[in-house]
């Protein structure tokens, strides 16, 4: 562990950029204050679904995102600038019932071009519900369904944030590959996660949206455990490389714009916490005007406290 934070640091010192540096400090802080031997929770078999960074992944947990900061140029401004975007933001869910999570949500945002004055504020507030209805572990499967709110009039909107709500029923789901053929053992460490959301807006005057999402990632972890041990360095063994690609698509109201972006990157698993950072492209100039990037600190509160992996109400099954 201190030849890792000592590794750690050297990599944050050599970084270019004060964004850069604050994406990657969480790591440091994680590895100094948190033991590295516990099992992730969303566990499929042999299988550990990493939070993405991008789209949520299918699992319901108490677990907290703390920080989730991300810097990009956004789109092109009506004077011509290009405003860069800085958000810092938190997460929080608890396992309320068997199967069944509720989650709240904030960022806050900066926006600025060269000297001139930028804009400050907080995005809506989001609440969210998820139930996780099936898992099989044979297979490496797990599916939910869940309900993400953005609160309107609770942002503001100089950043962006809208005066009405806005509703998206989700469905969310993961598959490993673990039950490939051992003539395809080198591809058993992929697994596939993925998101279907409908953005809802009560407003009629904004337009309704359709959000697709889906993660490509390989666990080095399950290499190791699963297929075979390379005898590879243990800070690669903790390694998820991942692409991710979240998407938007207006549907109505004159309003058929398609954006998202392309983000590969990297995670480690760290037992009770993971980080990650991810590279932003995006797929469209009115997204953002370059690539961004981001990063996440999450910790999976219920592996450090073993009470908090029981619902509120109900029993765990």
């Amino acid at each position: 562990m201190l030849e890792f934070q000592s590794r750690t640091q050297e990599i944050i010192d050599s970084m270019p950029g004060t964004v850069l540096r604050l994406l990657a400090m969480p790591m440091l802080i994680g590895a100094s204050m948190l033991p590295d031997t516990a099992i992730a929770h969303a566990i499929a078999g042999d299988r550990v679904f990493p939070a993405t960074l991008a789209i949520d992944d299918p699992s319901v947990a108490s677990e907290v995102s703390l920080p989730t900061v991300d810097w990009f140029p956004g789109p092109r401004d009506g004077t011509g600038n290009v405003p860069n975007e800085t958000d810092v933001g938190a997460e929080l869910d608890l396992l309320l019932a068997p199967n069944f999570a509720v989650g709240i949500s904030d960022a806050w945002t900066s926006q600025a071009a060269g000297h001139k004055d930028g804009n400050y504020g907080y995005q809506s507030l989001e609440v969210s519900g998820k139930y996780k209805f099936y898992e099989n572990d044979d297979d490496e499967v797990l599916m939910s369904v869940g309900l993400e709110a953005d609160v309107g009039g609770t942002g503001a909107s100089r950043v962006g944030a809208d005066s009405a709500s806005t509703l998206t029923p989700t469905f969310y789901f993961g598959k490993g590959l673990g039950d490939l053929p051992d003539s395809m053992a080198l591809l058993k460490p992929l697994a596939v996660t993925g998101t279907i959301g409908f953005a809802v807006a009560q407003d009629r005057a904004g337009p309704d949206v359709f959000q697709p999402g889906i993660s490509i990632q390989y666990s080095m972890q399950y290499l190791k455990s699963s297929v075979k041990d390379y005898d590879l360095p243990a800070f690669v063994d903790h390694l998820v490389p991942l692409v991710e690609a979240s998407l938007t698509i207006g549907v109505d109201n004159g309003s058929h714009a398609f954006g998202g972006t392309i983000n590969p990157g990297v995670i480690y698993l760290g037992g009770r916490w993971q980080f990650g950072v991810e590279a932003m492209i995006p797929v469209s100039a009115g997204t953002q005007h370059g690539t961004g990037v981001i990063g996440q600190f999450h910790i999976f509160l219920d592996d450090m406290f073993p009470a908090l992996a029981q619902p509120v109400i109900g029993e765990d099954q």
